[in-house]
C-alpha cells in the first residue's frame, strides 16, 4: 500500500507542477522609443470591413471620440495607440482620423499584439 501511495503523490507533484507552469505569462516585449508612420484608423470599423483612407476618414472620427479602440496602422501591423501615461489616445488622434502620422513612443508587444505609448504625434509628410 505504501508504494502505491508513493506513486500516486508523485503523479500529483509532476501533474500539479506541469499546470503551474502551463499558466505562467510569457514576458511581454517592449522596445525603447521608435518612430513610426502609418494611418490612424479606428480598430472596429478597420477590422470589420476594412475601412481606410480618406474616405473613411469622417466616420472614422466619430468612432474614435466616441472612444472605439484607435490604432495606428503600418504595413500589415496594427499598433494600438495610449498616450505615454497610458491615458486613451482618441482625443489627440481623433482629429487626424484617416491621415498618414508619424509617432513616436515605446512598443509593445505580447501575444502577437501590438501597441504603442505614443510620445509625440505630427501629421506625416
Amino acid at each position: 500500500m505504501n508504494k502505491w501511495w508513493i506513486v500516486v503523490m508523485g503523479g500529483v507533484l509532476v501533474c500539479g507542477s506541469t499546470v503551474v507552469f502551463a499558466h505562467e505569462e510569457p514576458a511581454a516585449s517592449v522596445s525603447s522609443e521608435q518612430t513610426l508612420t502609418g494611418e490612424v484608423v479606428d480598430v472596429v470599423c478597420y477590422l470589420d470591413h476594412g475601412a481606410l483612407g480618406k474616405g473613411h476618414a469622417g466616420c472614422a472620427k466619430k468612432c474614435i471620440q466616441s472612444g472605439l479602440p484607435v490604432a495606428i496602422k503600418v504595413g500589415d501591423h496594427l499598433y494600438l495607440a495610449s498616450l505615454a501615461d497610458h491615458a486613451a489616445a482618441n482625443q489627440k488622434l481623433a482629429e487626424l482620423a484617416g491621415q498618414q502620422v508619424t509617432v513616436h513612443g515605446k512598443i509593445m508587444e505580447r501575444d502577437g499584439q501590438h501597441l504603442i505609448e505614443i510620445s509625440q504625434v505630427e501629421k506625416a509628410e
